[in-house]
């Protein structure tokens, strides 16, 4: 059971949440906080881990709505539910399938897919937040930076700073998880899942999320591609594609360098994660794998 305060009364009840059961069902989405299922043809649910609090449900269903106005397509959360002991939220009248699902069946929209999600990129990145009203991802890197002081030599740490830095400040809103298991296909439109990471910022922290996703982790582990439903080739090849994609007609210098920066800025934040999250087995391994790899980005 949950309590709710009714501002319009002065009251306070208890109201029962339905539960579910997703024993059997698909599994067509998968984000840092919940595990998307699909329960009937035109049901899906939301089913966050176990460590999820029901405010930051509440919150999230919230910047869902507020992302939908603003003209991102997602999907907005009709119900709260409890599945086990568990909270979930219900998408009803909603006909979708996993972007790994499509491609993996159809090889052959592997390109118009990609076209089509970097066009999605494309258009979010056209909209703008309030200031205040969103994380500013800038600043969020920039708090991250003491830590990556500690692992770097001075003179790196202060080239790092310096790329840092010189990105440029803006409202930009940016999705800041975007891969295949945030993707939904629902009647051939692209839908994007996961509100709960929408953020302000230039669109190379986007981009590096798009790097960290599909190379920086699947060349670590390559349970991380897998995870993503695909190969680590397939992985490599939608990295760098959408790179190609999203800086139309620059030049392979360009592409390189920006992948460099995205890699970058990826890696503060892998290290950020990795230490805010002391159970995961190998988490200093991944530290001192991305420490490699930015000192080698840092002495080109």
């Amino acid at each position: 059971m949950i309590i709710i305060i009714s501002a319009k009364v002065g009251v306070t009840y208890m109201k029962k949440l339905r539960e579910i059961n997703i024993e059997g069902c698909p599994e067509i989405g998968r984000g840092a906080h919940g595990v998307v299922y699909r329960t009937a043809p035109d049901m899906l649910v939301k089913v966050y881990y176990e460590n999820v609090p029901l405010d930051s449900i509440r919150q999230e269903r919230e910047l869902a709505r507020w992302a939908f106005v603003k003209g991102i397509p997602t999907a907005i959360p009709f119900d709260i539910v409890r599945v086990g002991d568990r909270y979930g939220t219900v998408f009803e009248h909603l006909h979708a399938e996993s972007a790994t699902e499509y491609i993996n069946k159809s090889p052959e929209h592997f390109e118009s897919f990609l076209r089509r999600s970097v066009e999605l990129m494309k258009q979010i990145h056209t909209i703008e937040a309030a200031p205040g009203e969103l994380p500013d991802m800038k600043q969020k890197t920039l708090g991250w930076m003491p830590r990556i002081r500690q692992l770097l030599p001075e003179e790196l740490y202060s080239k790092l700073s310096d790329i840092v830095n010189a990105v440029p400040e803006c409202l930009t809103i940016l999705h800041a998880d975007f891969h295949l298991k945030n993707i939904l296909i629902c009647d051939d439109e692209l839908m994007l899942i996961d509100m709960d990471t929408l953020c302000t910022g230039d669109p190379i922290f986007e981009l590096a999320t798009v790097f960290v996703s599909y190379r920086q982790f699947p060349s670590f582990d390559p349970k991380a591609a897998h995870f993503l439903g695909i190969t680590v080739d397939m992985a490599s090849k939608i990295c760098d594609r959408s790179f190609e994609l999203y800086l139309d007609g620059a030049d392979e210098k360009t592409i390189e360098d920006t992948k460099r920066r995205a890699q970058l800025l990826g890696c503060i934040r892998i290290i950020d994660f990795m230490d805010r999250h002391t159970e995961i087995p190998d988490r200093q391994e991944c530290i001192d794998f991305c420490v490699r790899d930015m000192t080698k980005c840092l002495q080109m």
